[in-house]
């Protein structure tokens, strides 16, 4: 079984890098790198999760051989939520799970303003205030924030823009992740994400804030391995029947 990972704003694959060591050694962890970071910064980031998803859709759809499902973490879950759609549309199989983790889905409204539109200092000021996601060693060099800079603020624009959106209701079974201390992706927020399938929805919830993953990591990837392995088995009884 394939887990194809999708990185939270501003971040890349990097994000999920260890996770291949602390998983099952039956599930292939696939992390995807968006364009603008890492070995794609030659690439212009993009800031529209249309063309996000026709970027990486070719490339996803050639790795349908085996049974899948998605992760993403706050920006990630609208992007795996989405290309979830898109493959549905397309008539490719679809996942048989989506995790999707710190995020609200795309038809409520944000809690919070906008912020793409601010200059440098006050839009780094901003992200730091709401997410923490910009470490400190980063922040006091600029020559390595001003590479990070256009892929963040691409990928925060790309979310304010896609507000709105309508419900897709997919036929991949969901669970919702969160922290219990995120005060910007509480509760109700994630729970919204129950429209979105036809199938069974989880809500799940770690100690921690925003970046609860950080330090839940091992029970993260347990809670995931335990689910698809489920899944997995469910699968074996309906071929057997």
């Amino acid at each position: 079984m394939r887990l194809f990972c999708f990185p939270c704003a501003g971040y890349g694959a990097a994000m999920y890098r260890n996770w291949q060591a602390q998983g099952p050694d039956w599930l292939e962890v696939i992390a995807v790198q968006p364009p603008g970071r890492a070995n794609r910064l030659r690439e212009a980031p993009l800031d529209n999760f249309d063309e996000l998803i026709a970027s990486i859709l070719p490339q996803i759809s050639e790795l349908t051989d085996l049974p899948y499902a998605f992760f993403g973490h706050s920006m990630g879950a609208v992007f795996a939520a989405e290309l979830a759609s898109a493959m549905v549309q397309s008539g490719l199989p679809a996942p048989i799970h989506l995790f999707l983790s710190a995020r609200q889905p795309p038809n409520l409204p944000s809690p919070v303003g906008p912020l793409s539109h601010l200059e440098d200092d006050a839009f780094v000021q901003e992200v730091n205030q709401r997410y923490g996601a910009i470490p400190r060693e980063i922040i006091e060099a600029p020559e390595v924030l001003e590479l990070l800079l256009p892929a963040l603020r691409a990928d925060i624009r790309a979310l304010e823009r896609i507000q709105n959106r309508q419900v897709r209701t997919l036929p991949s079974s969901i669970t919702a992740l969160g922290g219990t201390n995120d005060r910007l992706v509480p509760q109700p927020l994630l729970q919204g994400w129950e429209s979105w399938t036809d199938q069974v929805f989880e809500l799940r919830m770690f100690d921690g804030g925003h970046f609860y993953l950080d330090d839940q990591r091992a029970a993260l990837i347990l809670h995931i391995s335990e689910t698809l392995e489920a899944k997995s088995r469910e699968g074996r009884k309906r071929t057997e029947a």
